[in-house]
């Protein structure tokens, strides 16, 4: 583990170490209340058990914002580092004709795409929640223009790739305070991917099954 990680992995012992503190701290002011007014416990302690109770959910709802929740602000270099990679589309024969990328639709009222396809010596697969298939004049698409792209790195693939290539952006969490806390140093923040062809009919689509 990265030792920056280390920050938020003692943040939820200390979470983990104060909430049984506060349950054996509000049972014992009960206790201690009850025992000396032979009553109900007072306003005054049940504030303070409500303080300590509010303490704890404040902490709980800031780990879990900086673990799950915190959005990735793809310009922020202290943030995250970007990096861009890109090989050629292998070209497959089909039944009827040949094809750089497999398209299968899954089934539910929101159907995620699948992709299949082949680089230099490899098969892939990945969805449409990280990819789009690019068939146009242009190869950026609006799903992809959400993630930082050179525009003239993508334009410099369409000339020497033949417009027939996979190119990925990947943001990597980088060393810091807020990244440690939710334990991300290192580690893969998002991955999005161009699946570039020259026009559709390099798509071959799979029919969704009865």
């Amino acid at each position: 583990m990265n030792a920056w990680n280390l920050i938020g992995l003692l943040a939820w012992a200390i979470l983990i170490a104060y909430f049984i503190f506060i349950v054996w701290h509000i049972r014992r002011r009960h206790i201690k209340a009850i025992v000396k007014s032979g009553r109900q416990v007072s306003v005054s302690v049940v504030l303070i058990d409500l303080a300590e109770v509010v303490v704890l959910f404040l902490a709980t709802a800031g780990l879990v914002w900086a673990s799950w929740l915190r959005p990735i602000n793809y310009r922020d270099s202290h943030a995250v580092t970007i990096s861009h990679s890109a090989q050629p589309l292998i070209l497959q024969t089909g039944d009827e004709h040949s094809y750089y990328v497999r398209v299968h639709t899954g089934n539910g009222k929101n159907p995620i795409l699948y992709y299949t396809y082949w680089t230099e010596g490899a098969k892939y697969e990945n969805n449409s929640h990280n990819a789009e298939v690019s068939s146009g004049a242009q190869p950026l698409t609006p799903r992809a223009a959400a993630y930082p792209w050179s525009k003239k790195y993508l334009k410099r693939l369409d000339q020497t790739a033949d417009r027939a290539y996979v190119a990925t952006v990947t943001a990597r969490y980088q060393p810091g305070f807020l990244n440690g806390l939710g334990m991300h140093v290192g580690h893969i923040a998002d991955r999005f991917s161009i699946l570039r062809v020259p026009n559709e009919t390099f798509v071959e689509i799979d029919p969704v099954e009865d």
